[in-house]
């Protein structure tokens, strides 16, 4: 599934592949690397995941029984798509967690939810919310990560997705992991011939040792010595300019 210059998701066909995630979302990436090395996975009480971004719904090929996704998509055509119209894609019909997918504008939904005493209180917050290089800035301000701060467990993770052509996006989360006090990790997956793309990711957390563990280390970028001077972006302050590459 392509939406502009942007791919979205790849499923293979065969059987014994079909469960198997691909493009951006392979083990080794950024958001499997964080699902798949939580210290809930596989473990009860079970994983609760947030995905702002649906894509095909690839991510969902991790869960375990009785884990809980919660999918987060503004396009309704994806929506669709992602829940088997066609007969395309099928990660959400075969994955084992309990779904529950919100149409709208995700800071929106999750506003709301909070406003509603409704807190995701999830594992993992998936930031994938990039399409065609565009950046949405209200999803990666000030405002905006204090509120997936309050759906986040205390001890989550935020994956955020910054592969992007003409855009630089670590200064953004850094000066972000800054403000909270959050520590922060950058994984590039170089990709491969097995449908695992090329992907720049970018992990948080309140708690350093959950980015600590050796599978992420292993795939982890040397930030030692990194700062910028890019200001931080709030709902009143950005400017894409200053993080062209």
């Amino acid at each position: 599934m392509s939406h502009g210059i942007t791919v979205h998701g790849l499923q293979f066909i065969s059987p014994k592949l079909r469960n198997v995630p691909t493009t951006y979302y392979v083990p080794g990436a950024g958001a499997g690397l964080a699902i798949r090395n939580h210290p809930k996975e596989g473990r009860d009480p079970h994983m609760r995941v947030g995905l702002l971004g649906l894509g095909v719904g690839t991510l969902a090929a991790y869960a375990q029984p009785g884990d809980v996704y919660r999918l987060y998509e503004i396009n309704p055509v994806v929506v669709d798509l992602a829940a088997g119209q066609g007969n395309y894609f099928s990660f959400l019909s075969d994955s084992r967690a309990e779904i529950t997918t919100v149409l709208g504008d995700a800071r929106i939904s999750l506003e709301r939810e909070l406003a509603e005493g409704d807190t995701q209180n999830v594992d993992v917050l998936v930031l994938d919310t990039f399409s065609s290089d565009s950046v949405p800035v209200h999803l990666v301000t000030k405002e905006a990560f204090a509120l997936y701060l309050e759906h986040l467990a205390p001890d989550g993770i935020l994956a955020a997705h910054i592969t992007n052509l003409h855009l630089d996006l670590q200064p953004v989360f850094w000066q972000l992991a800054q403000y909270y006090d959050l520590s922060m990790v950058r994984v590039n997956y170089p990709g491969d011939s097995t449908g695992g793309y090329a992907s720049h990711w970018i992990l948080l957390a309140r708690d350093p040792a959950l980015l600590e563990i050796p599978a992420i280390q292993e795939r982890s970028v040397d930030l030692s010595g990194y700062s910028t001077n890019v200001k931080l972006w709030t709902d009143d302050y950005s400017n894409l300019f200053r993080i062209l590459k």
